[in-house]
C-alpha cells in the first residue's frame, strides 16, 4: 500500500514537472512570435545619395543660455509695516514705478513739526535783523543756528520718508516677491526679484582653439529652437581671460529681444562660428548617420541589399556630416527609410 502510494506521488510530480515545462515552450514561442524581426525578403522603399567629392562648409556651433541683461534684488532701506503693495509677480514694472510704501506717519508728523520749528525760527532772526537797537551779536547767531538746525531736520527727515516708498530702479519684470500688505520689513531683507529681460545675455563656453576667432564688439546671429525661423543679432561684449578645467573660455553675446519673438531668460540659443570651406570632402546629411559619435555606422546600398557600414567622422555643419574614413566615391548612401532596415533587407530606392 504505501510503495502504491509513493508511485502515485512520482506519478504526480513528473506530471507537474512536464506541464511545466510544456507551458514554458509555449510562452517562449508566443513571446517570440510577437518580437518584431525585419523582414529580409520584402524590399523596404528607401531614399539614398551617391556619394561625391564636394565641397564642405564647417560650421561650428556654440551653445548657451539667456539670462537677464540685469537682475536686482530689491530690499527696503528701513524697518516698517507695509501700507501698500504695488506689484505682484509676473508683473511688468516700469523705472520709478511704486513697489511697497510703508507707515511713515510718525516721521510726516516730525517733518511737519519741523517745518512750524523752522518758521519761527525765520520769523525771530527777521525780527532780530530788522530791529535798530537792543540785539547782540550772540542772539543773532543764536537765532541764525536754529534756522539752520530747523532746515537740516527738515531735510534728514524729507530722506528718511523718502526711504518708506520703496521703487523700481528700472523697467523690468517681477519674477518674485516675498511680502504682502500688513508686513513688517527689515533694512536689507529680500522683498522682490527685478529682470531686465529688453536686452539678453547669451553665456557660451567655447573650447580654446577657437577662442582666437571671437574679438569684443563683434556681431554675429544668434539663433533659437523655440524660434526656428527668427534670427537675432548679439554682440560679443565680454571675453573670459582665464579657461576652465576644460580648456574652454566663457564669451557673453548681448542679445536685443523682440516683441514678435520674445525671449525668456533660462532658454537655450546657439551661435555659429563658420571657418575656411574644405574642398574635394565626402560628406553625408545627418540623417544618413546611425549609432553615437565615438562608433558612427551608415547603411550603403548594394546590388538591391541594404549593407551596414562603420565609418569615421569628422567635421560637421547644420545639415551635413564629414566622412573621413569608410566610403568611397559613388557608394550609394541610404538616407531615409531607415526604420525597417537590417543588415541584408532587400531595399528599392525612390
Amino acid at each position: 500500500m504505501k510503495k502504491l502510494s509513493k508511485i502515485i506521488v512520482i506519478t504526480v510530480l513528473v506530471g507537474l514537472v512536464v506541464f511545466t515545462v510544456f507551458k514554458l515552450l509555449s510562452n517562449k514561442k508566443e513571446v517570440e512570435a510577437r518580437v518584431y524581426r525585419p523582414a529580409v525578403n520584402t524590399k523596404a522603399i528607401v531614399q539614398a545619395d551617391t556619394i561625391k567629392y564636394a565641397e564642405f562648409k564647417i560650421a561650428t556651433p556654440f551653445l548657451g543660455s539667456f539670462s537677464p541683461s540685469r537682475e536686482v534684488t530689491i530690499a527696503s532701506e528701513t524697518s516698517g509695516k507695509v501700507i501698500s503693495v504695488g506689484i505682484k509677480e509676473g508683473s511688468v514694472v516700469q523705472a520709478g514705478s511704486l513697489v511697497a510704501h510703508l507707515d511713515d506717519g510718525v516721521l510726516r508728523a516730525q517733518l511737519s513739526s519741523a517745518m512750524v520749528s523752522l518758521h519761527n525760527n525765520q520769523n525771530t532772526l527777521k525780527r532780530y535783523e530788522a530791529a535798530a537797537t537792543g540785539v547782540t551779536q550772540l542772539q543773532m547767531d543764536n537765532a541764525r543756528t536754529q534756522v539752520l538746525t530747523s532746515q537740516a531736520q527738515i531735510e534728514q527727515l524729507t530722506r528718511q520718508i523718502k526711504q518708506y516708498t520703496i521703487k523700481a530702479p528700472f523697467t523690468g519684470v517681477i519674477t518674485s516677491r516675498n511680502f504682502d500688505l500688513g508686513a513688517i520689513v527689515s533694512p536689507g531683507n529680500p522683498m522682490a526679484t527685478l529682470i531686465d529681460i529688453s536686452m539678453l545675455k547669451l553665456e557660451v563656453s567655447v573650447p580654446e582653439k577657437y577662442i582666437p576667432q571671437f574679438k569684443e564688439g563683434m556681431e554675429m546671429d544668434v539663433k533659437t529652437d523655440v524660434y526656428t525661423d527668427a534670427v537675432f543679432k548679439g554682440k560679443v561684449n565680454y571675453i573670459s581671460s582665464d579657461a576652465d578645467e576644460s580648456h574652454n573660455y566663457t564669451v557673453k553675446f548681448l542679445v536685443v529681444n523682440k516683441a514678435e519673438t520674445p525671449l525668456r531668460s533660462g532658454m537655450y540659443g546657439n551661435v555659429t562660428m563658420g571657418s575656411s570651406p574644405l574642398l574635394n570632402a565626402i560628406s553625408i546629411p545627418r540623417s544618413a548617420l546611425l549609432g553615437s559619435t565615438q562608433k558612427p555606422q551608415v547603411y550603403i546600398a548594394q546590388n538591391g541589399i541594404a549593407r551596414l557600414r562603420s565609418i569615421e567622422i569628422g567635421a560637421s555643419n547644420d545639415t551635413r556630416i564629414q566622412v573621413t574614413k569608410g566610403l568611397e566615391i559613388n557608394d550609394i548612401v541610404i538616407i531615409g527609410g531607415l526604420v525597417n532596415l537590417a543588415d541584408g533587407t532587400r531595399v528599392e530606392i525612390k
